[in-house]
């Protein structure tokens, strides 16, 4: 059994520990810089930092921090030491035989990723999330609960695309941009843009976080 250690003691954790098989892993407790708490829903708070850690290359790791920027920050600290980062995926999730999925990634319950689509590494395709057809994600992409891309649409690293939002084919969506929750998207998002509404506009752009 391998042992694995979560970073980031926030909510996002309870759907990711819900996905996990327990065959395969045993949880051995949380790194998270900010939390007083000795506990976070029933794991032990291990370590504050990587540098805490005693032997990391006994244990595996994933990642349990919703914000982009964020989790790309601890993904390029785990890369630095050279050290295993795991995917979850929940066993309801949907995935073709003709997908590609990176490291890192969390795919939860009910979440579609059809034929020929790719997903970059340190990617949330988060739950009844939809992935037609062609797709690709860029590394860092964050796909909010019940989100719909069509067939051949690209999305650059870091963005995020909110809840409910739906995107037609064949679109491109540019790096570190955020499309509002419930906004149909109908044309190409520029790279740090924010779009919202239906059909979307540009309500902000600014510089590229990543």
């Amino acid at each position: 059994m391998k042992q694995l250690i979560l970073i980031g003691a926030g909510g996002y954790a309870k759907s990711v520990i819900d996905s996990i098989d327990f065959e395969i892993y045993n949880i051995v407790g949380f790194i998270d810089e900010f939390k007083k708490e000795k506990k976070h829903l029933g794991y032990p708070i291990v370590a504050q930092s990587l540098e805490q850690i005693k032997d990391k290359n006994k244990y595996v790791y994933f990642i349990t921090v919703g914000n982009n920027l964020n989790r790309l920050r601890w993904y390029k600290q785990l890369e630095k030491y050279h050290l295993e980062i795991i995917n979850i995926i929940d066993s309801t999730a949907i995935i073709s035989t003709k997908a590609k999925i990176g490291k890192g990634c969390f795919v939860g319950k009910m979440a579609i990723i059809n034929s020929n689509s790719s997903i970059g590494d340190n990617c949330i395709v988060n739950t009844k999330a939809l992935i037609e057809h062609g797709c690709s994600l860029g590394n860092h992409v964050n796909m909010s609960t019940n989100s719909v891309i069509n067939g051949d649409v690209s999305i650059g690293e870091g963005s995020f695309i909110g809840s409910c939002s739906v995107t037609i084919g064949q679109l491109s969506i540019g790096k570190w941009s955020t499309i509002g929750a419930g906004a149909v998207v109908i044309r190409n998002v520029g790279n740090g843009t924010t779009v919202a509404g239906v059909p979307a506009k540009e309500i902000n752009k600014g510089a590229m976080l990543g």
